[in-house]
């Protein structure tokens, strides 16, 4: 298993690198991750055996132009996909993925509605074949979105909605933990989900787009430390606070961009923020696809740092920050048995995905017994449930 696990890794590896970079292995190169967890070999032997004794994780930040889009898998064969670029990138995915041996992804997460990150899912969805789906909660009016949703819902694909606080139940990693998901915020990029994937001792952090007003609430609530970022929303001046990084302290940030982007992505100051903290910086848009391989205690990357200034343009307008909890004022306690999805989608953290789960969950299981009961439907779990409490009552 170990031995095509090497193969298929060199495999993968070499069908893009050889247009781009050539892979080496001197002591000049800096196709590994350069500090603290690194990982050199001499040659191809060198790295063969080493694969052969050690168990690994792999992400894919695969270039998807100006979107996201992250393929996890592990040694035993195990696969999530978190977000899938725009529509037009999903047969490049598709292809991707079974060029890489994979047939089935355990996961498929959906980090908000943006065509940007779920353009390509519905090709992946159509084409390949899904366990579960992990999605924010957040809606869009776009016809993007309703196929999403209407290809889970022909397949009869598990849906699930993210829990901040709670764990992903995969065995794909050490931990997969929700730091962030849906929010009552307009913005919808303040619903991106964030994961933090722990692997033996490295910690990675896939943020989605989430923004400074997700990265204050996350600085209260956890740790954040992490090895490698998946930076948020491609290195905009909405994401990335000065604060939030240091506290994050990453050896190794991901850039997802494209150049001929016309939002100044990735800003200069997102840029030096990265820089004064010591982290490498990776982006698709001067390496393309990027393979970051974690063992147990080190890790391996197959790109070299990009050195670039970033954009100093445009300069956005600051948005007055918004407490991702709003001011609830309800005459009486929502009954959960009889109120309609609607009534439902009126209460605090709860989106219009998650009330219409609620109310397939009693159709199909009958009425409430207790309000503790509402824990057992996806997207409503105990975080949740602790800021609903007042306002419900069977």
């Amino acid at each position: 298993m170990k031995i095509l696990r090497y193969m298929l890794t060199l495999t993968i590896l070499f069908s893009f690198l050889l247009t781009e970079t050539t892979l080496t292995f001197s002591e000049d190169s800096q196709v590994f991750a350069s500090k603290n967890k690194t990982v050199r070999f001499d040659d191809d032997d060198d790295l063969a055996l080493f694969t052969e004794s050690h168990t690994t994780l792999d992400f894919h930040f695969l270039d998807v132009g100006q979107g996201d889009s992250t393929l996890i898998v592990s040694d035993t064969g195990a696969a999530m996909l978190i977000d899938g670029g725009k529509p037009e990138c999903g047969k490049e995915i598709v292809r991707y993925l079974n060029e890489a041996g994979i047939d089935k992804l355990e996961w498929v997460v959906a980090t908000h509605p943006d065509i940007d990150h779920i353009g390509g899912l519905v090709e992946v969805l159509e084409e390949m074949d899904v366990e579960k789906v992990l999605d924010s909660g957040r809606e869009h009016d776009t016809k993007t979105y309703q196929k999403y949703r209407k290809i889970i819902k022909d397949k009869k694909i598990d849906f699930f909605l993210a829990e901040e606080g709670e764990r992903v139940k995969t065995k794909l990693a050490d931990q997969v933990n929700v730091l962030n998901s849906y929010s009552d915020s307009d913005v919808r990029n303040d619903s991106s989900i964030v994961l933090q994937i722990e692997y033996g001792d490295t910690n990675v952090l896939l943020a989605g787009d989430a923004t400074v007003v997700n990265e204050k609430d996350m600085m209260k609530k956890y740790d954040l430390e992490s090895d490698i970022i998946k930076v948020a929303h491609h290195g905009s001046l909405t994401s990335t606070g000065s604060e939030f990084i240091e506290k994050v302290d990453p050896e190794i940030a991901i850039i997802p961009f494209d150049k001929k982007n016309t939002f100044g992505h990735p800003n200069a100051s997102v840029v030096n923020r990265l820089r004064n903290t010591g982290a490498d910086i990776y982006t698709t848009e001067h390496s393309g696809h990027i393979l970051v391989s974690l063992y147990k205690e080190n890790m391996y990357i197959s790109k070299k740092p990009w050195t670039g200034k970033g954009r100093k343009f445009p300069t956005p307008v600051p948005r007055i920050h918004m407490a991702n909890e709003k001011t609830y004022k309800i005459d009486k306690p929502v009954n959960i048995n009889t109120a309609s999805k609607k009534e439902i989608a009126k209460l605090p953290h709860i989106s219009p995905v998650a009330a219409e789960l609620v109310v397939e969950y009693k159709d199909a299981n009958g009425p409430f017994r207790t309000k503790e009961e509402l824990i057992k439907v996806s997207g409503v779990g105990k975080y949740t449930y602790k800021k609903i409490n007042k306002y419900i009552t069977t």
